[in-house]
């Protein structure tokens, strides 16, 4: 069966009930408030409030275009696209809405990291650096860790390729003796169920909407999974 757009958005509005479900177990195990400004909980609120939105712009779009001719919905859009052929080759659908996602959750993980080293007076200058110490201030195993680790760096690559017109370039400090890598070689991979993402020197990064979804899912789940190895 096709995973078509509407799916996705059904799954992310299940992603943000399964975190919202999360919340409300460390507000008890911690005697939170549920409402309160603990930053574990504002990192979760936020990541709620982008899965919902996400759900709702893609309800909204796909709506908009069920109600209306193909021609008066173009001029609704008014970006310069005259045919629905040129619409649908745009991919303006996923582009926009996958992209904003990726970065803003991205970001906010990267904040969450950021916020934990400053209580640690451990400040760390990158993602990975952040990453890096938020990891090993716990006592989760050496291949969970490295699993962890390539969710997120995963994620940092598929927004960075945002950057580069959608290109994968692997970092200069890999390169073999000061020698770049061929077109192609892989950096890293993202693989969950039936997917899988590549990520390869010099080339664009091939996904799709449920690619997307199970990258952004691992990533909350491996953020989810951090807070309790560290709260206990």
């Amino acid at each position: 069966m096709e995973y078509t757009i509407l799916k996705a958005s059904d799954d992310f509005a299940t992603l943000s009930n399964s975190v919202g479900r999360y919340k409300e177990k460390l507000c008890k195990k911690l005697r939170l408030v549920f409402r309160s400004q603990d930053f574990r909980l504002v990192f979760l609120d936020t990541i709620q409030q982008y899965l919902l939105s996400l759900t709702s712009y893609i309800r909204a779009f796909v709506g908009l275009q069920q109600k209306v001719s193909p021609d008066e919905f173009l001029k609704i859009l008014n970006i310069g696209i005259l045919t629905v052929q040129e619409y649908e080759e745009s991919g303006i659908i996923y582009k926009f809405p996958i992209e904003s996602l990726v970065t803003m959750v991205h970001f906010q993980i990267d904040s969450f990291f950021g916020e934990i080293c400053r209580q640690k007076e451990s400040p760390r200058t990158g993602f990975y650096n952040r990453m890096k110490e938020v990891l090993d201030g716990t006592d989760i195993g050496s291949k969970e860790k490295d699993d962890y680790q390539n969710t997120l760096q995963c994620l940092a690559f598929f927004r960075n390729s945002f950057h580069n017109r959608g290109l994968h370039s692997i970092q200069k400090v890999k390169w073999n003796d000061g020698a770049e890598p061929p077109a192609g070689d892989v950096d890293r991979v993202f693989s969950k169920q039936e997917c899988k993402i590549e990520f390869r020197h010099n080339e664009v990064i091939t996904y799709n909407w449920r690619s997307t979804f199970l990258l952004i899912e691992e990533s909350i789940e491996v953020v989810k999974s951090l807070i309790t190895a560290i709260v206990g």
